[in-house]
């Protein structure tokens, strides 16, 4: 199967040039350091945020959402906190995918 994937990346069995056979391996652990990083930064924002105790359904019922603060919400630390929260989780997810692709191509 990781022929199967190496051979829609690369050229039927072609050899791997030395300057990929050189860079990828330290792109390897850059990769799982930046993963390593963005693990303990999403723990930290995470920790950072308050609790939703009036979130959910029960908002949505009562209207509790419909208050200045909810609609502004966006402009406040917990605001940045969740933005910052999805960005390095997003750039978490870019990380993944480009290790686990560099990895098929080194090992295969």
């Amino acid at each position: 199967m990781l022929n199967m994937f190496k051979s829609l990346i690369l050229a039927a069995e072609t050899p791997l040039p030395d300057w990929v056979t050189t860079l990828f391996p330290i792109l390897q652990k850059v990769f799982m350091w930046g993963l390593a990083a963005g693990a303990l930064a999403i723990i930290i924002l995470v920790l950072l945020q308050q609790s939703n105790s009036q979130g959910g359904a029960g908002a949505a019922i009562t209207g509790a959402t419909e208050t200045y603060y909810a609609q502004n919400k966006g402009k406040s630390r917990e605001g940045r906190l969740k933005l910052a929260t999805t960005i390095v989780a997003s750039v978490m997810g870019v990380i993944a995918v480009l290790y686990f692709v560099s990895l098929i191509i080194v090992t295969a």
